[in-house]
């Protein structure tokens, strides 16, 4: 009685396994850890990049960005796991049994395929962006900035790039910079493999997305031909019947 009871928990379970879209949760789930971290890191960094430069300006459009980006990539995800789920078997006999349905949900299914190739490729360059900052800020770490002098150690930011109130820091305002910077590649570094993260999930998404869009036209044909069986079979019916 029990081996049978076991069997009864083990067969349930797998029945409610096979209702859950674990491709597409998979993705949702690294999508949200990469939307985690890249939050927390950009922020942070955008923080200690300011203290760091001494320039309360710098940066000031991450906040706004980051909200809009964040929230427009949750929603998106959110929407991917959603159709991922009804594409999938065995959702989508119930939701797309009929041929028309089905020719939406294939419609549905490749403009959303685009749609993240386009969104795959953005984080990409996102990614090399965020591992310029990683690179500046690692030459701490493997440069040598000492002056003309040789006495002290100065940065000057203009060899860098960046346009900022102050550009040069020698002396203990360098090491300053350079205990600052230390710390703050941490966060460029969490927001890089973030986006890194990002764009994984967008690659998962595309592979669930292709195998749903097959079986979705295997499952059509399926339907063509049941339809095809069955007026051949009432045709045989009709002209045994005469």
């Amino acid at each position: 009685m029990r081996k049978a009871r076991n069997e009864s928990c083990s067969e349930r379970f797998l029945h409610c396994l096979s209702q859950v879209p674990c491709g597409s949760l998979i993705a949702w789930i690294i999508l949200l850890v990469g939307l985690g971290g890249l939050t927390g890191g950009l922020l942070i960094g955008a923080q200690k990049s300011r203290d760091m430069l001494e320039n309360t300006e710098f940066l000031w459009f991450i906040e706004y960005t980051l909200i809009g980006v964040v929230v427009s990539m949750f929603v998106i995800g959110t929407l991917l796991l959603l159709v991922g789920h009804m594409s999938s078997e065995p959702t989508s006999r119930h939701v797309f049994q009929t041929t028309n349905k089905n020719m939406c949900a294939q419609g549905l299914n490749i403009f959303l395929m685009a749609f993240c190739y386009i969104l795959g490729f953005s984080w990409i360059v996102a990614s090399v962006v965020l591992a310029v900052p990683v690179y500046l800020l690692s030459l701490l770490y493997f440069a040598d900035f000492t002056a003309a002098n040789k006495t002290t150690k100065c940065v000057n930011l203009v060899h860098y790039g960046l346009d900022n109130p102050r550009q040069e820091f020698c002396g203990a305002d360098f090491q300053n910079f350079e205990r600052e910077g230390k710390q703050l590649i941490i966060s460029y570094i969490a927001a890089l493999i973030s986006a890194i993260l990002i764009a994984i999930s967008l690659v998962h998404f595309m592979i669930v997305i292709s195998a749903n869009l097959a079986y979705l036209r295997n499952s059509r044909i399926a339907t063509l031909n049941a339809y095809d069986d069955d007026g051949a079979n009432s045709k045989l019916v009709a002209d045994t019947t005469m």
